[in-house]
């Protein structure tokens, strides 16, 4: 009687197949291990080569950096303290700088019209239309008008109200009155210059209101402290 194979053959099969499995659940977590240790040192990689190249800049190259982010945030928070001391305007969204409020509205195209009031101590400078803008000229006759002034009265006796109307065709109301704001804006920093107090110098928003025909200005109203 001849013999029976197929029992063998069936015991070779299994062990070749669970070698193989054994052989592929192995590889599978090598390299299951393998990527999450590649992943761990690609993510790292740019956090070590920031702190390695710091020293590289040098003590003083750090502390003119931490020196101009402070006065950033303490020309943001004058900017923000100055405006919420006009009227109604504590809640505006104001730009941060010139730079941002010159990127959100417009410059000024066309020279600037100012009519000027000594019997009211006034100023007005028109703007065109989305500008928000001061030019060259219009600062030197604010500067010169602050001047006569504070020779007059003393610049410590001096008070400055800017005024901005909320322009009647301005997309929003938000909009409107950022525009507003950021005419003022430009218009203090006009007067940082001089020798006027900037904690004497406000803010105030009013609702649409045309000189000249125009809602587009600013006014520069003077006040003598008694």
């Amino acid at each position: 009687m001849a013999a029976n194979a197929w029992p063998g053959f069936v015991d070779i099969l299994s062990a070749v197949v669970i070698m193989f499995v054994f052989f592929v659940l192995i590889m599978s977590a090598v390299l299951y291990f393998y990527t999450l240790t590649y992943k761990a040192k690609v993510e790292g990689k740019p956090d070590v080569e920031v702190v390695a190249a710091l020293p590289s800049l040098g003590a003083a190259t750090i502390e003119e950096l931490e020196a101009e982010n402070s006065a950033l945030k303490k020309q943001i928070e004058t900017a923000q303290t100055q405006a919420s001391q006009g009227g109604g305007i504590d809640s505006i969204e104001v730009p941060s700088d010139t730079q941002s409020a010159a990127q959100a509205f417009g410059a000024q195209a066309s020279e600037q019209q100012v009519t000027t009031s000594t019997e009211n101590r006034s100023m007005v400078l028109f703007h065109d239309p989305g500008a928000i803008t001061v030019d060259d000229q219009s600062e030197e006759q604010i500067a010169r008008f602050i001047n006569e002034l504070s020779e007059k009265y003393g610049a410590e006796n001096l008070e400055v109200t800017l005024t901005s109307p909320k322009t009647a065709n301005a997309a929003t109301q938000s909009r409107a009155k950022r525009l507003a704001v950021a005419r003022m804006l430009n218009v203090r920093n006009s007067l940082l210059s001089s020798p006027l107090d900037r904690e004497k110098i406000q803010l105030n928003v009013v609702e649409s209101e045309a000189i000249e025909d125009s809602s587009n200005w600013t006014r520069l109203q003077i006040n003598i402290r008694q």
